[in-house]
């Protein structure tokens, strides 16, 4: 079996922090959701294949097994079907494959997913529930005997029904960025292709059952998300970009007389530092580094709060080999 690491979107529902960094880049729990993914199936022994864009190849250079495509703008890149095709065909695949999109985290690994694969089509599934940082609206939902309750009666099932971003979701059940395609069905993929350039994944599901395949679904324990619904990412989609360098980007979200700033600040880089005449608080969200104040340095890591008094000096280091993601808060006047 051969991974195939979705990573060519361009990352629209992050607004301006999509236009500087893939999903695949963000730091959760210390790593990042890409390396989250690589250790898990190498822990499996299944060699992946990432797919990425011409725009964001940078941020690849350092892993082996990388497939460009050449677009740089939304509007030019193939539809996540669509480079899957392409990525079999331009690598002769021959064999199943195991295709996971780069956004998304799973807490747990993917040991049971892959001793359930039977040779049927099986997506990985989560149970979504009341969460209000997923909405069910803007996911796939599946439909199947027991998912009308939780826990179902089985942690493996067929799938009578799959429904892509509908107003009226079918169950609290959701498709994860996790699916194994079986070789048997790379005919129906091909032809599904020809003459589309925009697809979704989930729309190649629905297709598959309107044609009679039998589809699996396997149960997800532990955590999951799309790090779009992230709630800080969610919240500096519709907020400014400020500045992008070597360093640091840096998006401000003006509410009334507060601006929230966040901040990822790039292994081995530094603020400029800075003092204001107000209050400022830092929150860390994730990775780890330092914080100088008036001098006194002293280490910083995720879920750590630091406030500031007026006319204090002070700058953030970035001491680690991982993004050091923060949000400073400050009086816009001040």
């Amino acid at each position: 079996m051969r991974a195939l690491i979705l990573a060519g979107g361009f990352a629209t529902r992050l607004g301006p922090l999509g236009e500087q960094i893939p999903k695949a880049m963000i730091v959760v729990n210390g790593e990042t959701v890409l390396d989250n993914l690589l250790g898990k199936l190498a822990a499996e022994k299944v060699e992946a294949t990432i797919l990425t864009n011409r725009r964001f190849e940078n941020f690849f250079t350092d892993y082996e097994n990388v497939l460009i495509e050449d677009a740089r703008r939304e509007e030019e890149k193939l539809g996540a079907v669509s480079a899957i095709n392409h990525a079999i065909e331009k690598l002769g695949i021959d064999e199943d494959v195991f295709v996971i999109a780069s956004d998304n985290y799973f807490s747990s690994d993917f040991r049971e997913f892959l001793s359930n694969y039977s040779g049927e089509p099986l997506i990985g599934v989560y149970y979504a529930g009341d969460s209000p940082e997923i909405k069910l609206e803007e996911m796939g939902t599946i439909m199947f005997d027991g998912c009308g309750s939780y826990p179902p009666p089985k942690k493996v099932f067929t799938i009578t029904k799959f429904l892509e971003k509908s107003k009226q979701p079918v169950s609290k059940y959701v498709a994860t960025g996790a699916y194994i395609l079986p070789r048997s069905i790379f005919p129906i993929l091909k032809e599904y292709c020809k003459g589309r350039k925009r697809d979704h994944l989930g729309s190649f599901i629905e297709h598959l059952l309107e044609n009679k395949v039998r589809v699996k679904g396997f149960l997800f324990e532990g955590k999951w998300f799309d790090v779009s619904h992230v709630s800080y990412l969610r919240v500096f989609s519709s907020g400014r970009l400020v500045r992008t360098d070597e360093r640091y980007i840096v998006s401000d979200l003006t509410l009334g007389e507060l601006v929230l700033r966040l901040v990822i600040l790039h292994p081995g880089k530094s603020t400029t530092g800075h003092s204001r005449q107000g209050s400022e608080v830092y929150f860390f969200i994730e990775g780890q580094g330092q914080i100088e104040v008036n001098g006194e340095v002293k280490p910083v890591k995720s879920k750590d709060m630091v406030p500031i008094n007026p006319g204090e000096f002070h700058r953030i280091h970035n001491n680690s080999d991982k993004d050091l993601i923060f949000i400073n808060v400050y009086e816009r006047r001040a």
